[in-house]
């Protein structure tokens, strides 16, 4: 099995067309997710497995990768793909996860892989997605984000509430702030330095950081 602290990167069928830092520098293993293989091609990475239905995967492209792992499931299933290799990930001990998506495709798997970024913070592995321009992550009882000054941050409770005991180096001070699960009151925080830190008291807090675009 791989060390904890083994990064799986999951290229999936929206992967976006880089992630924040850069697909040439990933430290970490390959998981194809099934149409995110054409990706992992294009990129010229090499997966350490495939995961999927393969219902997006061409064979041609499949023959190239002949003797790489795969674990090929039914289109008739409860799952999703990505869910399925997060299963694999989790099972094979990683510590970190990255889901490369894009986040705009159909809207219910975008709201779906948030839900299974839940799961795995349950089991322990942290986990986040990465779209290209954002980070998507649930906080820590002690959050480090790394980032730039003028980046965005958004908060939004995934419990019926969450409470925040107090941020640095953000614009809005998010001491003792508690938002509700209807609330919006979390949206566009804005970092003042390349590094903000959360405390959170309680409460599922989903975290969305925004890269600050280069002019």
């Amino acid at each position: 099995m791989p060390e904890t602290d083994t990064i799986a990167y999951l290229i999936t069928t929206h992967s976006p067309d880089d992630i924040s830092p850069g697909y040439r520098k990933i430290a970490g293993d390959i998981v194809a997710v099934d149409g995110g293989l054409q990706k992992v091609h294009d990129l010229g990475l090499i997966p350490k497995i495939i995961i999927g239905d393969f219902d997006s995967i061409t064979q041609d492209l499949l023959q190239l990768y002949a003797d790489t792992p795969k674990i090929r499931f039914q289109s008739a299933k409860n799952e999703t793909d990505t869910e399925l290799a997060l299963a694999w990930c989790a099972q094979e001990g990683y510590g970190s996860v990255v889901i490369c998506n894009d986040m705009q495709g159909r809207f219910d798997h975008s709201a779906a892989i948030i839900q299974n970024l839940i799961d795995l913070r349950g089991k322990g592995i942290a986990c986040k997605i990465d779209t290209g321009r954002q980070s998507i992550y649930f906080l820590d009882h002690k959050t480090r984000i790394q980032g730039k000054k003028g980046d965005l941050l958004s908060l939004i409770a995934y419990s019926d509430q969450i409470h925040l005991i107090d941020s640095e180096n953000l614009l809005y001070s998010l001491k003792d702030l508690v938002i509700a699960q209807h609330q919006s009151r979390g949206i566009s925080n804005v970092l003042t330095q390349d590094e903000a830190t959360i405390n959170l008291k309680s409460g599922l807090a989903l975290a969305i950081h925004t890269y600050k675009r280069s002019k």
